[in-house]
């Protein structure tokens, strides 16, 4: 484990070994009221006491190779005191276990642990994103020599455009937290789903789509960038929720809707919320137990999956000023985003 990542984690977070805490962030020394080098070789069953038990949790999550949340433990810290919270397991490479605490319920720490939380994750997601870019976005260029046809240059070309948004992106994410995005404009809505469908169908050409777009929306108030992955986001969620359905469909669709309205700051009224975009799949659908907790991190309806990008779709929502809801039934999963309309602005798409 990244130790210079799980530093700017925002949650408590250990590293242990054979149930051993090898390292513990700052979120975690702080949580506890104790310093790496007291806790160090300790158990962290020891630390910190939960019910359910951590140290089952820990050898399913090990038996497994996989990463195991439990929802609503009861955790008991060293001065005594008992909080609720989410456990999540996860394997490391090289044999250890990270063990990751999200509080849950009502908590004085709520609104302070939950500001930090996008800046911590995307110093993360832009550490881990930045790297590769320009060697893969290098590989693409001396590909392009190589291609003959109109088709594969203008795969490449996409490549190309998808690599320098992700930069972007991750130069970006720090501010996520923000009231609003840095790079706020007038967006047209229809142009970034039609980009981001042809993203995911260019990987998986077999994945049928069906588009149902108002013609006389306006433009949304955002920035085209973070909506982007938001979407890409909820298009891919859709995408794996279909691996075991008979003929997958997703469909793309955006509407007017009227008399909703977003929270401002401090809880105020904000802008009016008309732009609607809804992204639904005839998977499975959701289970009902999960569907208010789905938008919190580490939560997935996914075997592997980590439970990190319906967090960044509520955060980029909000940090529009928007919301996002979800409903579904088996057969019928729907995510919707609302977000503003620059004031006085309409426009024909």
């Amino acid at each position: 484990m990244s130790t210079s990542l799980i530093e700017d984690w925002p949650f408590p977070m250990f590293e242990v070994d054979e149930g051993l805490i090898r390292f513990a962030n700052l979120s975690a020394q702080e949580w506890t009221g104790d310093s790496l080098k007291r806790m160090s070789g300790k158990p962290i069953a020891e630390i910190v006491k939960t019910q359910p038990d951590l140290v089952e949790q820990m050898a399913k999550s090990r038996d497994t190779a996989t990463a195991l949340t439990t929802r609503g433990c009861q955790a008991t810290l060293p001065s005594g005191v008992t909080l609720t919270c989410h456990v999540t397991v996860f394997p490391v490479e090289g044999g250890s276990q990270g063990v990751s605490f999200w509080l849950a319920g009502p908590r004085p720490r709520a609104s302070a642990m939950g500001v930090p939380v996008v800046s911590g994750m995307g110093r993360m997601i832009a550490h881990e994103l930045k790297n590769p870019l320009a060697g893969i976005k290098g590989a693409a260029q001396l590909l392009r020599d190589d291609v003959p046809t109109d088709e594969g240059r203008a795969l490449l070309d996409l490549i190309g455009s998808e690599i320098d948004r992700i930069r972007r992106l991750a130069d970006r994410m720090e501010t996520l937290g923000d009231s609003d995005p840095d790079h706020m404009d007038s967006v047209n809505i229809h142009t970034v789903l039609r980009q981001a469908r042809r993203i995911v169908q260019s990987a998986e050409p077999r994945l049928v789509f069906t588009e149902r777009y108002d013609p006389s929306l306006p433009h949304a108030a955002g920035d085209a960038d973070t909506l982007m992955q938001a979407l890409l986001n909820l298009i891919r969620n859709a995408q794996d929720a279909l691996c075991d359905t008979d003929n997958p469909e997703i469909e793309l669709a955006t509407t007017f809707r009227s008399g909703v309205t977003g929270l401002g700051e401090n809880g105020r009224q904000g802008r009016h919320l008309p732009i609607q975009i809804n992204v639904t799949d005839n998977g499975p659908g959701i289970a009902d137990d999960l569907q208010d907790h789905i938008f919190q991190p580490f939560v997935s309806t996914k075997r592997d999956g980590q439970g990190l990008g319906l967090a960044l779709v509520s955060k980029v929502t909000k940090a529009h000023g928007g919301l996002v809801e979800v409903r579904s039934r088996p057969g019928r999963t729907t995510f919707s985003i609302l977000l503003p309309a620059p004031t006085g602005e309409y426009h024909e798409v």
